[in-house]
């Protein structure tokens, strides 16, 4: 006798009952990426059997760094995340992009990573979750390349992209990724050249751990000006994965002490850029090769604050005071668009910086033009003005321009230039001194720029403890500030570099500043 159950009916019945739950699993999918789809994704890890790792298909886990993850993706249309290595954020990152490819009509994703095999990689990522949803969850794939997987149905796609200039340029996104960004060679233009393929309400999500070997980058930039600048910064270090603790870092350190990374960069700066704590650590030269004290220039941050007045280019943070007497001085820059011109001015009794101009823009004349009009409001201070370079042509101009009160020295062959000479003795002494001062907490900034920059600079290992800018960083405004210290010491005979027995005869003013 046939039961219900197994009668033609009631088959009918039952593949309608599960035709009906499938189809209410995939509506609360589509409704809730991370209530519902995160339950189905699966992903594929690697094996290490040291560490009983059995590698494979595996269930994604819901980590609670993950999650907060998942909850930045879901609000925020402008994601800066700063990370450790091997973290998960990669995946997840995937799996909301394969969400999106599922249940998004013509929803455009593009991914960029730093070259073709590793874009290869990230997109077989998003391909593999896909692929491994329930069947009834999938919808028919078209293409499915190394650089590209859609799905025709919805008119949906990934992209996938090698980090270059024009890559991504003019096409209309619903997301873009761009995966340990940091190290795209060419990320600003990459981004400059993506950007605007979101601006009519697309996400973009930039992860990346920190290079080292770089300084100043849009990435950085971009996660330290968040959230006034509308990017929502996210930042995991190495211990936000389970099972990892101050024994396993030990251990990671030990391992990878003779990789080739490790060998260039020294273990120190390696485990800073792979496995940082603190965004602070991930974010700054290694504490091993940097010039200035970092606890110092932490401090110094407490003194950031916005000009008083702005007068064009000019800065003026502390206002001018009659019984006040100070010193300026002005590193000028390789050309428009590159490093930055800087002009300071300190004060001679606090050793505050109270107005500047910082400006990638101007050209040296009208950069000039500006300087002496804001060394005017501070009664014509001493200026002294880095003479190697396009410093010549500034001083040339502010020669023309009469300024009374140039920085002058005597060479040994008893000839009298204007402007500060930097050779290595005398940048040698510039930036020890400066380096005292800020030591002793004695520098003040208010231009959030220019402390950064104090960031930049380091003790280069492969130039013999050279100290210079870190790759793409800048010091120019470090170097204004130093070469405005020497001024404030050298005729009062504070510096130390007054014991090197006459070091200082070739730099020496040829009449005392008259303040």
């Amino acid at each position: 006798m046939t039961t219900t159950a197994e009668s033609p009916a009631g088959n009918r019945q039952q593949a309608r009952d599960i035709a009906v739950a499938q189809a209410a699993q995939t509506e609360l999918c589509r409704r809730y990426f991370k209530e519902h789809f995160l339950e189905f994704v699966y992903i594929d890890e690697k094996p290490n059997p040291l560490m009983g790792i059995q590698g494979g298909k595996k269930k994604f886990e819901r980590w609670p760094h993950l999650m907060n993850l998942v909850d930045s993706l879901t609000e925020h249309r402008l994601i800066d995340l700063l990370k450790a290595r091997q973290i998960g954020a990669s995946w997840t990152v995937s799996a909301y992009a394969a969400w999106l490819l599922r249940f998004f009509e013509s929803a455009q994703i593009l991914e960029f990573s730093r070259g073709e095999v590793e874009a290869k990689n990230l997109l077989k990522k998003a391909k593999y979750i896909y692929k491994n949803l329930p069947e009834y969850m999938q919808l028919p794939i078209g293409s499915d390349s190394n650089s590209e997987f859609s799905i025709p149905q919805q008119n949906s796609s990934i992209v996938a992209f090698p980090s270059t200039e024009d890559a991504g340029r003019s096409e209309t996104a619903t997301l873009v990724i761009q995966d340990e960004a940091d190290f795209h060679e060419y990320l600003e233009a990459n981004y400059n050249a993506v950007k605007p393929t979101i601006d009519a309400g697309g996400q973009y999500v930039m992860l990346s751990s920190a290079n080292k070997a770089r300084g100043t980058t849009i990435f950085k930039n971009i996660f330290k000006g968040a959230p006034a600048n509308g990017w929502h910064p996210v930042f995991f270090g190495w211990d936000v994965r389970p099972g990892r603790d101050q024994e396993w870092y030990e251990s990671r350190r030990k391992e990878a002490s003779d990789s080739p990374e490790a060998q260039r960069l020294g273990i120190d700066l390696y485990m800073e850029q792979e496995y940082p704590q603190t965004a602070e650590q991930a974010l700054a030269p290694s504490a091993v090769s940097a010039k200035f004290n970092h606890d110092a220039l932490k401090d110094m941050e407490n003194d950031i604050r916005k000009p008083y007045r702005i007068v064009n280019d000019i800065n003026l943070y502390v206002a001018p005071r009659p019984n006040r007497r100070y010193v300026a001085a002005s590193d000028i820059s390789k050309g428009v668009g590159a490093d930055y011109s800087v002009t300071v001015i300190m004060d001679v009794g606090t050793t505050d910086i109270v107005a500047d101009i910082v400006s990638d823009s101007l050209e040296v004349d009208n950069f000039v033009e500006q300087s002496v009009k804001m060394l005017e409001m501070y009664r014509k201070p001493l200026w002294a003005i880095e003479n190697t370079g396009l410093g010549l042509a500034a001083v040339t101009t502010a020669k023309m321009s009469m300024y009374p009160r140039l920085y002058k020295r005597r060479t040994r062959g008893g000839r009298t230039d204007i402007g500060w000479n930097t050779d290595e003795k005398h940048r040698w002494i510039l930036w020890n001194d400066l380096g005292s001062l800020v030591d002793s907490r004695g520098l003040i900034l208010h231009n959030r720029m220019g402390l950064n920059q104090f960031y930049d600079v380091i003790k280069n290992p492969q130039k013999d403890g050279r100290v210079e800018a870190v790759q793409n960083g800048h010091d120019d405004y470090p170097m204004a500030v130093g070469i405005a210290y020497q001024m404030l010491n050298e005729p009062l005979g504070q510096s130390p570099a007054q014991e090197f027995n006459g070091l200082f005869g070739d730099n020496s003013p040829t009449l005392a500043p008259n303040w």
